[in-house]
């Protein structure tokens, strides 16, 4: 893995202005590096880092459990600082580029076995493919991690660093950077991959409905059937937002890099002639370092935590974060192919529980979804969908917004601190309590 300043822990929670070496924090020494990056346990909390050396005694105040026995000891030093068994900005880098799959027991296809799926499913009728994926899901499993629907991991990762930033001083509290405009909780976001050219048609219907509710989303383009320059117009005139989904739905993209060489011309020549600026891979396929290199400013291809997809993973994270210059919008709910069809839930509960979930950790709600026949094309499946925007609705500290505004908003908040909109941590064991700003209004 390209290791990039963009992608940082520091960046997460620290203003643009105090981008420094954090002294409270131990960090990573060569020789003091034991052995390769291991998956460490503390409870239901995954950490894959590389395992390192007390720096000094302390006072043990948690213990992760390690492969193979023993334990490693988060440490409070007499000065009262904090010194994790790991590096954490290695720790984080580890989660959102799913680094950890190195050594995870999950089940998936290899690339010959996907290459033979994709040539046969045209081939395959409707009914014997959905037999097929749920078979694979039980052949797949659920792993330990990232844990399914939702993976608390990076956010327990965060207020680690945010409880050592306050011992490294001795502060009860600390303000860092908010994450969303104003006093918003959490944003949500609604994208939608089209899959064809029914579903480039029925993407009006399904855009009526969001209008009708007071939403605007992303429709997400592909290159392997025709584009009705009626429909995007329409789209673009109505204040929805225009993303290209690929040249080929399968997934020779990121198959092998010369593949990827001659698709990203393409994918570029598609970007500009739709006017678009984001990018979701067709079955989000991916190669995590490749994703930098896309012609586009956001991608929202990595999910939190999806076991149910050809390429199973997830970054564990509630937040969007860099990948070279491209903003990683991760999609935080499970997509509705698979809650709706594949699992047959007949309500939106999963997807209005976990919504509270992120918004109760202050993070992004990012639902991805399909206007085509047999997803929201369906009407049942689509009164769901409706259900889940209505309950949302309600929701007013929730900033609903288009993915290329949160992409912008992320790249305002890297660049510059911005006083208005500063959270406050107050420490609480070794993790802190995460308090959103306050309206000037409310505070009088």
């Amino acid at each position: 893995m390209v290791v990039d300043e963009k992608l940082s822990l520091r960046r997460l929670v620290l203003p643009a202005g105090d981008l420094g070496e954090p002294s409270g924090i131990a960090r990573l020494d060569a020789d003091r590096n034991s052995s390769e990056p291991a998956l460490m346990r503390l409870d239901d909390w995954h950490v894959f880092a590389t395992l390192v050396s007390p720096d000094g005694h302390g006072r043990t105040v948690a213990q992760f459990t390690v492969p193979g026995g023993g334990t490693a000891s988060i440490l409070e030093r007499v000065d009262g600082r904090l010194e994790p068994p790991f590096d954490l900005e290695e720790a984080y880098r580890n989660y959102v580029s799913e680094a950890w799959t190195a050594q995870s027991v999950t089940r998936s296809l290899s690339t010959r076995q996907l290459s033979a799926y994709y040539r046969a499913k045209s081939l395959v009728p409707r009914r014997a493919q959905l037999w097929a994926r749920r078979q694979l899901i039980r052949w797949q499993s659920r792993p330990a991690f990232p844990q399914w629907p939702v993976d608390e991991s990076v956010d327990r990762l965060v207020q680690l660093y945010l409880a050592c930033l306050c011992a490294s001083d001795g502060s009860a509290s600390r303000q860092f950077s908010w994450f969303w405009p104003g006093t918003y909780r959490a944003a949500l976001v609604l994208g939608h991959d089209v899959e064809g050219k029914a579903g480039a048609r029925l993407a009006i219907d399904v855009a009526d409905l969001e209008e009708e509710l007071g939403y605007r989303s992303a429709f997400y383009f592909g290159a392997w059937y025709p584009i009705d320059p009626g429909i995007l117009r329409d789209l673009v005139e109505r204040g929805f937002e225009v993303g290209v989904h690929g040249i080929v739905h399968d997934h020779s993209l990121f198959s092998s890099r010369s593949e990827f060489d001659r698709q990203l011309p393409l994918l570029e020549a598609l970007a500009e002639r739709l006017g678009a600026v984001g990018f979701r891979s067709p079955a989000t396929h991916r190669v995590f370092d490749w994703l930098a290199e896309l012609p586009v400013e956001y991608d929202s291809t990595i999910p939190h935590s999806d076991p149910f997809e050809p390429q199973p993973g997830g970054c564990a994270s509630f937040w969007p974060f860099f990948i070279g210059d491209v903003v990683e919008l991760p999609y935080t709910l499970p997509q509705d192919h698979t809650l709706l069809t594949l699992l047959q839930h007949r309500s939106p509960a999963l997807w209005l529980e976990i919504a509270k979930h992120i918004e109760e950790r202050f993070g992004l709600i990012h639902c991805v979804s399909h206007p085509d026949p047999g997803y929201l094309g369906n009407l049942e499946k689509r009164a769901i969908y409706r259900d889940f925007l209505v309950a949302m609705a309600q929701r007013e500290r929730v900033w609903r917004v288009l993915p290329r505004d949160v992409a912008a908003w992320w790249r305002r908040r890297d660049r510059n601190p911005i006083p208005e909109t500063e959270g406050r941590a107050e420490v609480d064991g070794i993790g802190v309590r995460i308090t959103p700003p306050v309206a000037r209004s409310d505070a009088a």
